[in-house]
């Protein structure tokens, strides 16, 4: 196990145990990032690239941020990669992920009021996120 598939189950327990004790907002930053720890193992060990490379985005000039980048990445290698219901995993994948990182900013930056609902949210599209990424 690589330290950031380690990292990705701590933060999911993390979430629940955030979520048991009304820690709402904590909930969605932790479901997030215990995906996001997943894509960032398949980026380095599945598909064989660096650090460097992720932080450079491979000389991509755009302004498209680091997190969105290793999401399209990620997308990209599900969708094109010939496994067994890789199309359904990709679009469910982009659909949750996509979804799990507005609940998370909603959570991290906006004045508006992150409840049980939102946090609960979190937790499951985390934990629909997670079986998909563990076959890739």
């Amino acid at each position: 196990m690589s330290h950031l598939q380690d990292k990705s189950e701590i933060l999911r327990e993390s979430a629940n145990i955030l979520h048991s004790r009304g820690l709402y907002p904590a909930v969605a930053h932790s479901a997030y990032y215990s995906c996001y720890q997943l894509m960032k193992h398949i980026w380095l060990y599945s598909l064989c690239k660096t650090e460097n490379e992720l932080e450079n985005r491979n000389g991509n000039s755009t302004r498209i941020g680091s997190h969105e980048f290793l999401i399209n990445q990620i997308t990209n290698f599900i969708k094109n990669s010939g496994r067994k219901e890789c199309l359904n995993h990709y679009r469910d994948f982009n659909k949750k992920v996509v979804r799990l990182k507005s609940i998370r900013r909603i959570a991290d930056y906006d004045n508006t009021l992150f409840d049980s609902n939102k946090s609960s949210e979190s937790i499951t599209l985390s934990n629909n996120i997670i079986p998909i990424l563990k076959k890739y």
